[in-house]
């Protein structure tokens, strides 16, 4: 019994120190929040990302999106043709290339976007301080950064995923 004790305590002291375990916790309870956020609009968190960047840089390939939101082609397909069957995206070949552009019912969307995530930082920075926030999203991405250029060298994948 006193083993069991010991084993469990040991594996607890484990993931309270493990990075990994933690940063996923994390997400979870942000993606919680972000998917309450936005369910009123009918979008997921990450098709609400996707078309904050593509406000920015209408007409993008999806090469650059996928490098911009760090997802896979296959995950940036797929974004694609959901928000397109929506009607929030449009694309257009331009030669070999193809460009991705938002429609108007997607660019009406852009004011309630805007205000949903600015809604979610403000409550997830009065729960944990804006400090804090800023802080740990600025530790993250520059972890994030680090590991991307290890992993790189080890994956061939591209450093600034």
């Amino acid at each position: 019994m006193a083993d069991d004790t010991l084993h469990r305590d040991e594996s607890l002291h484990f993931l309270e120190d493990c990075l990994f375990y933690s940063v996923n916790a994390f997400s979870r309870q942000l993606l919680k929040m972000a998917e309450a956020g936005f369910a009123p609009l009918k979008l997921s968190p990450a098709h609400a990302s996707f078309l904050l960047i593509l406000y920015d840089n209408p007409g993008i390939n999806p090469k650059k999106l996928g490098i911009l939101l760090q997802l896979t082609p296959s995950t940036i397909t797929r974004f694609i043709d959901a928000l397109a069957k929506k009607k929030l995206v449009k694309r257009k070949k331009h030669g070999k290339t193809i460009a991705i552009f938002p429609t108007d019912k997607g660019l009406a969307l852009k004011p309630a976007i805007a205000r949903v995530y600015k809604d979610f930082y403000l409550n997830y920075a009065r729960i944990l301080g804006p400090e804090t926030a800023r802080n740990l999203a600025r530790q993250i991405r520059g972890a994030n950064a680090d590991l991307a250029k290890v992993s790189s060298s080890d994956t061939g994948h591209d450093p600034d995923l």
